[in-house]
């Protein structure tokens, strides 16, 4: 649905890790390991369902801030988690993620899929697609660096 107030997009990814599904769920689940991926910008973390997150980082276009809420963590399986965007304190997406982990080949698969809300002005899907997939990316690096959980 588009309007000129708003419109709805959908984005999946996916990624297979070598890692084991123990370590790569602790990379979410651990402040101190989601931080070493997800960057220093991770100033709150409260892992648990109802718990809120918040972050935030500073570019060429200004300050962005984000906040999250944990909806469901099911161990291992599943997170459901609902988080906004805000460029210099204005909230220009309001989007709902899950994560599903799986065992796949000795490793992990991990499918992200968001559907978002996009307030204009925004770089709506393709903001939000390039982010998750430098922070998957982020997360592949940490991994591949830190070779305990490899299967």
């Amino acid at each position: 649905m588009t309007n000129a107030g708003q419109w709805h997009e959908t984005f999946t990814i996916d990624r297979i890790y070598p890692n084991c599904l123990d370590h790569v769920w602790a990379c979410w689940a651990v402040p101190d390991k989601k931080r070493a991926w997800f960057g220093d910008g991770l100033r709150q973390m409260d892992f648990r369902p109802g718990g809120v997150e918040a972050g935030g980082f500073q570019d060429a276009m200004g300050e962005h801030q984000n906040e999250t809420r944990y909806f469901e963590i099911s161990d291992r399986q599943r997170i459901v988690l609902a988080y906004s965007m805000a460029l210099n304190g204005r909230v220009h997406t309001v989007s709902l993620a899950t994560i599903a982990f799986a065992e796949h080949e000795g490793g992990t698969r991990l499918t992200y899929t968001e559907q978002m809300c996009v307030i204009p002005p925004s770089d709506g899907l393709e903001g939000r697609r390039h982010g998750w997939d430098a922070l998957l990316t982020g997360l592949e690096n940490y991994l591949s660096a830190d070779t305990i959980g490899h299967a």
